[in-house]
């Protein structure tokens, strides 16, 4: 989510859609937030579970009550929802190189191998998980993250003169930095150390 959020709010930076104090007030709330629902979530979860507390909260629900399994189903909603939107560029570009570009059973066809081999991939790469953990730490914060902060020092030259912004915007970057090689030794390590025969 707060990586969602920094990216958000640096576009919004970039398009220039708002004053600077209406920005880093949407910029703070959005962090208090985060950090106070993360917060309160690893705090409720250890209080309830103790040292059997799981990595994911849905994993600790009992499978038996109501509530659970909509909590359950709404966290394995999410992913889901989202998975037609990172496709649909992917399709649509395979589609655009197609000599058939309006053809609807093409684009079905397209869209169904797609599918098909995510689901595929996810079953035979055995540690797949430490897989998207890399490409997590390594391009997710490099987009949402450090990129949009260099855009906005390219674009915005003002930016750049020493300042409360400037030393935010090298704070956020730093930040960003130290999480995608931290991110991406140790989902490296994970792949190597799962890779190995056993």
């Amino acid at each position: 989510m707060s990586t969602q959020v920094i990216a958000e709010t640096n576009m919004i930076l970039v398009f220039g859609c708002w004053s600077n104090v209406e920005m880093l007030t949407v910029l703070i709330v959005c962090f208090a937030l985060s950090t106070i629902t993360y917060g309160s979530m690893a705090v409720l979860g250890y209080l309830m579970y103790g040292n059997n507390v799981m990595s994911q909260v849905t994993l600790n629900l009992p499978t038996d009550k109501i509530s659970s399994k909509v909590a359950i189903y709404t966290t394995l909603i999410n992913p889901i929802t989202k998975y037609a939107i990172i496709i649909s560029p992917i399709a649509t570009a395979i589609e655009d190189t197609s000599p058939f570009r309006d053809s609807r059973s093409l684009s079905f066809l397209i869209r169904t191998v797609l599918v098909i081999s995510t689901v595929l991939v996810a079953l035979v790469i055995p540690f797949f998980g430490y897989v998207m953990a890399f490409i997590g730490a390594f391009l997710s914060i490099s987009v949402s993250v450090l990129f949009p902060c260099l855009c906005y020092l390219k674009i915005n030259k003002a930016a750049r003169s020493l300042g409360p912004e400037l030393m935010i915007i090298v704070g956020i970057l730093v930040m960003g930095s130290f999480v995608a090689v931290v991110g991406t030794i140790t989902s490296l390590r994970d792949i190597a150390k799962h890779a190995q025969p056993k």
